[in-house]
C-alpha cells in the first residue's frame, strides 16, 4: 500500500541549517547572514521560505533584522528554549515588566477604536491568525505561536486604522519580542490565549469597544499573572 506523503516544511528546515552553520562555526555572532538571493539559490529555496525562515530565527532570538543593513547572528545565539524558564525570566525581568507596562497603556486603546474601525477583512485576517496559532501550538512549534500571536495584536492595531499606533506595535512585534517569548514558554499560555484571543476579537466583531478594551486588558492582566506565578517578581525590587 501506497504511505501518505508527508509535507516538508521548508522554512523550518532552512531554520536548522542555520542553527547548524552557526553551531559549527561557519556563521560567527555579529556576523551578517548572506543576502536573500544567496541565501535562496545556495539553499535551493524560494524567497518567501527563506523570509520564513528568517522570522523563525528572529522570534527565537538566534538573529537580529536590522532596517537597511540586514540581518546579523545575534551575540548570544541560544535557542529560548535551551534555558530554564526561571533564569531566562530572571535575565529578561526587567525587559518584560517595561515590556508589559507600555502594552497595557496602549493596547486596551487598540482594542477599543478597532472595534469602532475594523472592516470585515480586518476581521477574517485575525481569525485566520488565530487559526495559524491554534494549528502551531497543536504542533508544538513554539516559535511558530509566537509569531502568530504577535501578528494577531499587529492586526489589531493595523485595524485601528492609526498610523502612530501601527508603528508602535510594528516596534513591538519586531524588536521587542521578549513579552511574547516569555509568556509562551509558560505551560498552557499559549492554550489560555486563544479563548482571551477569541473574546477579544468578538468584541471586535460586534463593534463594541468598551468591551474590546477590557477583553484586552484582561488578556494582558492574565499573561503577568502567569509571569508571576512562574516567578517574574520574584527578585524585582519595587521602584
Amino acid at each position: 500500500m501506497l504511505q501518505p506523503v508527508r509535507k516538508v516544511n521548508l522554512p523550518n528546515l532552512v531554520v536548522e541549517r542555520i542553527k547548524e552553520l552557526i553551531a559549527e562555526g561557519e556563521l560567527k555572532p555579529g556576523s551578517q547572514l548572506p543576502a536573500e538571493r544567496q541565501l535562496t539559490q545556495e539553499l535551493g529555496v524560494g524567497r518567501s521560505t527563506v523570509r520564513e525562515a528568517i522570522r523563525v530565527l528572529e522570534a527565537l532570538g538566534i538573529v537580529e533584522v536590522r532596517p537597511g543593513h540586514g540581518t546579523f547572528v545575534r551575540e548570544r545565539t541560544e535557542d529560548i528554549t535551551d534555558t530554564p524558564l526561571g533564569s531566562w525570566l530572571l535575565l529578561h525581568r526587567e525587559d518584560l515588566l517595561e515590556h508589559f507596562e507600555v502594552r497595557q497603556v496602549i493596547e486596551p486603546g487598540a482594542a477599543y477604536l478597532a472595534a469602532q474601525r475594523a472592516t470585515k477583512e480586518d476581521i477574517q485576517a485575525m481569525r485566520k491568525t488565530l487559526e495559524e496559532m491554534k494549528e502551531k501550538i497543536d504542533k508544538g512549534d513554539l516559535a511558530g505561536v509566537i509569531l502568530a500571536d504577535s501578528s494577531f495584536h499587529h492586526r489589531i492595531a493595523k485595524a485601528t486604522r492609526n498610523r502612530t499606533l501601527m508603528y508602535l506595535m510594528d516596534t513591538f512585534v519586531k524588536y521587542l519580542k521578549e513579552g511574547w517569548k516569555a509568556t509562551l514558554r509558560i505551560p498552557d499560555r499559549a492554550q489560555k490565549s486563544i479563548p482571551e484571543h477569541r473574546k477579544i476579537l468578538q468584541a471586535i466583531e460586534e463593534k463594541n469597544p468598551e468591551a474590546a478594551r477590557q477583553a484586552m486588558e484582561q488578556h494582558l492582566k492574565n499573561a503577568l499573572e502567569d509571569l508571576k506565578r512562574e516567578g517574574l517578581f520574584d527578585h524585582v525590587k519595587a521602584k
